[in-house]
């Protein structure tokens, strides 16, 4: 019987996101130590975290004393009996390399005893695929990043040794995912679930994958087969709509339709029939309190009026010969707020 937990985008920083609560980073870090309380409470012996553990991609963004709150929580899971593993995303390595990875500070929570998975779990039925630098520019990405995953995992040793029925296996991954439907709907390059480079495709058209990288709740849903769940990001950092209304959840899979789950309220649930996902919602502040709604109010407002100044000098004979001059004629705007005129000249003095 296999149970793992898989937590969603971490993105940790030092201060806070501009919208956000002083106690921004305090909150993901209790966030995280809960699950691992629940993990341990609820007798599951692994968590994953699906990558972007740290938020800023060059090391000296982030502070040594936060590297080392992250290193407590990860020994604070070890204490616990929990194997704390992480799929690495691209936020925790510079330039898309798995390379820098010795200058990171993920890096260093490796050398505290997270383990960075490539490929499959010794003894479990999981499967790790880290952050692709090609996943949108190489149509066979998905191939190559599953190429391992039919008839080549296992686990034991010797005569032990047992091969890994996919059908009933875990891969973990963080790349570009949406759900068929939606993926239509983006504006940017997403690596394809569907077709014969996809990645259902690519497992084989069996299986459960969790990814990350996207911070939305896409829920769980299947496509050719394979069965994919995104419970979104732990973090809050982005003023986008989802973060005002989503409810913050993590997952767990087990790979035995028959066993029980404790489920953090103490009710006990089971999967019906198959192995599969079990959504458990994560103790969170309201979004009242993790984001500054008033000011990101009046943030939009001006960046809506700064839109339509700006719309509007695109369709004048305003006098662009200088920075200087177009400076000037905002200044002398009665119609444009001080915060649109404070924003639209801080946008032209940093092009100087």
């Amino acid at each position: 019987m296999t149970k793992i937990l898989c937590v969603g985008d971490i993105h940790v920083m030092d201060r806070p996101p501009v919208n956000a609560t002083e106690s921004y980073t305090d909150d993901i870090i209790e966030m995280l130590r809960w699950t691992i309380d629940y993990a341990a409470q609820a007798g599951i012996p692994t968590i994953i975290w699906a990558g972007d553990v740290f938020h800023h991609k060059a090391p000296t963004r982030t502070s040594h004393a936060l590297v080392q709150r992250m290193i407590d929580v990860v020994l604070y899971g070890i204490s616990k009996g929990i194997e704390m593993i992480c799929a690495t995303g691209n936020h925790d390595i510079s330039n898309d390399r798995l390379e820098s990875l010795d200058r990171q500070p993920l890096g260093t929570l490796q050398k505290a005893g997270l383990r960075l998975l490539d490929g499959w779990h010794e003894e479990l039925p999981l499967f790790v695929v880290p952050w692709r630098q090609d996943w949108t520019t190489n149509e066979d990405a998905a191939l190559e990043a599953f190429d391992r995953w039919q008839g080549a995992g296992g686990v034991g040793e010797g005569p032990e040794f047992q091969v890994v029925d996919v059908s009933k296996a875990l891969a973990v991954t963080h790349a570009p995912i949406y759900p068929p439907g939606e993926a239509e709907k983006q504006m940017f390059e997403l690596v394809p679930t569907m077709g014969p480079k996809g990645i259902s495709a690519a497992m084989g058209d069996t299986g459960f994958l969790y990814y990350g990288h996207i911070h939305e709740d896409h829920g769980i849903f299947e496509v050719e087969g394979v069965t994919y769940a995104n419970m979104g990001a732990i973090s809050r950092g982005s003023l986008h709509e989802y973060n005002l209304e989503r409810e913050i959840k993590v997952a767990v899979w087990m790979d035995d339709e028959e066993e029980t789950l404790l489920m953090p309220d103490g009710t006990e649930t089971t999967l019906l029939g198959e192995p599969g996902f079990i959504v458990v919602p994560v103790p969170h502040k309201p979004a009242a309190e993790v984001f500054k709604l008033e000011q990101a109010a009046e943030a939009k407002a001006d960046r809506l009026s700064l839109d339509s100044f700006l719309a509007e000098v695109g369709s004048s004979t305003l006098d662009i010969s200088s920075t200087a001059s177009v400076i000037n004629a905002i200044q002398a705007r009665p119609d444009v707020s001080d915060g649109v005129k404070r924003r639209a000249i801080a946008i032209l003095e940093a092009q100087e």
